[in-house]
C-alpha cells in the first residue's frame, strides 16, 4: 500500500467501521478513489487503541465494538446456537447477497452477578477477527437462552445492514461507471457529428445514414444510463454504503 492517499482512506475506512476486515476496508478505499471521494482529512497510522468502541445503532439496538471483551468484564457463554440449540439452528447470518461471506453469529456474554444472580447480554461475534465481539447493553437478563434469542435477532439485523451497504456501494461504482460511459459516448457523437459537418457534401446517402445511426444509437445509450443511474441514485442514496 504505497500511494499516500491509498493509505489515508484505508486508515479512514478502519477508524470509521473498526469491526470490518482490513481487506474490506482497502477495497473500500479503492472504492472511493476511483469514484474522487476521497476526504482531504489525515488520518493516524492505526485505530485507536481503545477497547472499546464509540455507540452505533444496530436497528433497534444500541451497540459497541469490543476488541477484548474479557478487559470488559465480560466472560464469553458461548454462540446463540449452542446456548439455545432448539430454537436457533444455524450458525450465523450470511452478509452478502450470494451466501458465500463471512456470516454474523450471534453469542452471549456473561456481565459480572447482580446479588448473586448472572446477568447475560446479547452479542454479535466479530465476523472478520477472533476475539473481539458487538456488544449491546441497552438489554440485560438472568436467562442466558433468552440472550441467546436477542443475540440471534441482532446478528440478523447486522447482517441484513451489512447486505445494505454493500449493496450501496455496489450501486455507488455503477453510477460513477455509468457516468464514464454517458462522457465517453458523448464525445463520440460529437466527434461524428463535427466530422460529418466538416465532410458535407462528400458523403453519400448511405454513408450520412450510416453516421446519423451511429450518433442516434450513441444519444440512445446515453438516454438509457442516464436513466438508470436516476434509479440507482433513488434507491441507494440514503444508505451509507452509498458515500462510503
Amino acid at each position: 500500500m504505497t500511494s499516500p492517499t491509498l493509505r489515508n482512506e484505508y486508515r479512514r475506512e478502519r477508524c470509521a467501521r473498526p469491526y470490518r476486515a482490513a481487506s474490506k476496508a482497502i477495497a473500500a478505499a479503492r472504492v472511493a478513489i476511483a469514484a474522487r471521494r476521497t476526504t482531504a482529512a489525515v488520518y493516524a497510522s492505526c485505530i485507536p487503541a481503545a477497547n472499546v468502541g464509540a455507540a452505533f445503532r444496530v436497528g433497534a439496538y444500541v451497540c459497541r465494538w469490543i476488541e477484548r471483551p474479557a478487559d470488559a468484564g465480560l466472560r464469553e457463554v458461548g454462540a446463540a446456537d449452542s446456548v439455545a440449540p432448539r430454537s436457533v439452528r444455524h450458525k450465523g447470518w450470511y452478509l452478502d447477497d450470494d451466501a458465500q461471506d463471512e456470516t454474523a453469529r450471534g453469542a452471549v456474554f456473561q456481565l459480572p452477578a447482580r446479588k448473586g444472580v448472572p446477568q447475560f447480554v446479547a452479542a454479535v461475534l466479530d465476523p472478520f477477527n477472533d476475539g473481539p465481539a458487538i456488544v449491546a447493553f441497552d438489554d440485560i437478563t438472568d436467562d442466558a437462552v433468552t440472550a441467546a434469542h436477542w443475540a440471534d435477532q441482532l446478528a440478523e439485523r447486522y447482517a441484513e445492514n451489512e447486505r445494505e451497504y454493500s449493496r450501496a456501494a455496489n450501486a455507488r461504482a455503477h453510477f460513477d461507471d455509468l457516468h464514464s460511459d454517458i462522457v465517453s459516448n458523448r464525445r463520440e457523437a460529437l466527434a461524428l457529428i463535427a466530422e460529418a459537418k466538416e465532410s458535407r457534401g462528400s458523403f453519400g446517402p448511405k454513408v450520412c445514414a450510416t453516421v446519423r445511426a451511429a450518433v442516434e444509437s450513441l444519444l440512445r445509450d446515453i438516454r438509457k444510463a442516464r436513466a438508470k443511474r436516476d434509479r440507482l441514485e433513488s434507491t441507494f442514496a440514503g444508505n451509507a454504503g452509498w458515500n462510503a
